[in-house]
């Protein structure tokens, strides 16, 4: 299913981005759903597209030696999670369990790398600044949560 222009302008990753932007993402992207309790990707696996959560709430988090697996954060609506598919070599450094049923706005890694990277024709610097700079604070997030998780594991 294709996600409206409406999906993206209700979600907060999508904030301040022009309808040209979104209509160009929306272009390049699906509506997904999963199911209570269905793995949306593992750990260590290759990564083929960046999610947004539109509905739902899921869980986020690191598999360690023995299948153990250790919760580092819940992802919100409108945030966006497996960012790592833009980035080589596009292995997810965590996994994501749908918590409750989901709704995922699903877009395509390899052409939304051209759109960051001007080169299949918004020639939109802007664009490629405001996504890369919407990556860096979801990041930046991970890196917070990831770090309390590990103070708290600690202290146990």
């Amino acid at each position: 299913m294709k996600p409206k222009i409406e999906d993206f302008k209700n979600t907060r990753f999508f904030e301040n981005f022009n309808d040209k932007h979104l209509e160009m993402i929306a272009n390049i992207s699906s509506i997904k759903k999963f199911k209570v309790e269905e793995i949306i990707f593992e750990q260590y696996k290759e990564l083929s597209e960046l999610y947004v959560l539109l509905e739902g709430s899921i869980s986020l988090g690191i598999s360690l030696p023995q299948r153990k697996r250790i919760h580092l954060s819940t992802i919100e609506e409108g945030q966006l999670f497996s960012w790592t598919a833009v980035f080589h070599p596009y292995i997810s450094t965590a996994w994501v369990m749908a918590v409750t049923p989901v709704k995922v706005i699903a877009i395509d890694a390899k052409k939304i790398q051209k759109e960051i990277n001007n080169a299949s024709g918004l020639n939109d610097c802007e664009f490629g600044f405001k996504f890369m700079k919407k990556i860096a604070q979801t990041v930046s997030h991970r890196l917070n949560d990831t770090r309390f998780q590990l103070i708290n594991q600690l202290s146990l």
